[in-house]
């Protein structure tokens, strides 16, 4: 296989199932491995003392176990995926900005083990959307496990239209997306100010077939009801974009839905994995 690898960011291997399940598949179209990356932040300083030296050592024991299954888990979905797996110390946030130089695309998993564990996955998410060159891609617990075979691996790609200039670029990635599947784009624009007619966007000669929708509503509930066939939502991210961090558009939205929800950077161009060294890892 060649080609800049999928990365996933696991927390456990409870939380990673499905996030390394979807990229798996992921990493399996775009012909390249899957790298799995677990960010072990073993806590350090004076009030801790040598309880730190204690506990690090099987913080780092769970950790590989960790990766070990999710090995197993990528192998039971694509048997002959080359995965490679790594334990890094470090704080998750520098650890997988580090990691997603060299990656097609950054997924992220977790939510479902309640508000707690929600919040930081969207703290997490926050953290790096916008602040990475690659596309970042949320997969929640509920994430249908046969999302790419809805409609016979031809259900919609929806993207959010807020029509600020940050969406484009998850525009163009939706619908070259939508094109390589030979599947429908649905562009949604949802919001009192917004639930007004607009032309759709100009997506080239090669377009896929588009649907828009126009609907006044809260965003997140009108994309989360369009997204419930979908194979996978997408949302762009800037000053006015769906995933600016003030707003909570894009964390409800990843609450709601059962498709998993990638967040275009600013910058990006839809493109195929292009080749790049992956980091540092365990051959599995």
């Amino acid at each position: 296989m060649t080609g800049a690898p999928v990365t996933v960011g696991v927390a456990s291997e409870a939380r990673g199932r499905a996030a390394v399940g979807w990229a798996a598949a992921e990493a399996r179209e775009l012909g390249t491995r899957l790298v799995l990356v677990h960010a072990l932040d073993v806590p350090h300083g004076c009030a801790l003392g040598e309880l730190a030296a204690v506990i690090a050592p099987g913080l780092r024991t769970m950790a590989e176990r960790d990766i070990e299954q999710l090995v197993h888990t990528a192998h039971a979905v694509v048997p002959d995926i080359t995965v490679d797996g790594d334990v890094v110390e470090g704080p998750v946030v520098p650890v997988l900005r580090a990691r997603a130089r060299g990656t097609s695309l950054l997924v992220l998993g977790g939510g479902g083990l309640g508000p707690v564990a929600d919040l930081m996955l969207g703290d997490v998410a926050r953290a790096l959307c916008g602040r990475v060159p690659v596309p970042v891609v949320v997969v929640p617990d509920r994430v249908d496990a046969r999302v790419r075979e809805r409609a016979g691996g031809h259900a919609p790609v929806v993207v959010g239209d807020d029509g600020s200039p940050a969406v484009r670029t998850a525009l163009r990635l939706a619908a070259a997306r939508a094109r390589t599947r030979g599947a429908p784009l649905v562009v949604v624009r949802a919001g009192d100010r917004d639930a007004r007619p607009f032309a759709p966007p100009d997506l080239g000669p090669d377009a896929p077939r588009t649907r828009v929708v126009v609907a006044s509503g809260r965003a997140d509930l009108v994309l989360a009801e369009q997204a419930e066939t979908a194979e996978i939502a997408v949302v762009g991210i800037g000053e006015h974009g769906w995933w600016h961090h003030r707003a909570g558009i894009r964390t409800r939205l990843v609450a709601r839905t059962t498709c998993p929800v990638l967040i275009a950077p600013p910058d990006a161009a839809p493109r195929p994995a292009t080749t790049a060294a992956g980091g540092p890892g365990r051959r599995r």
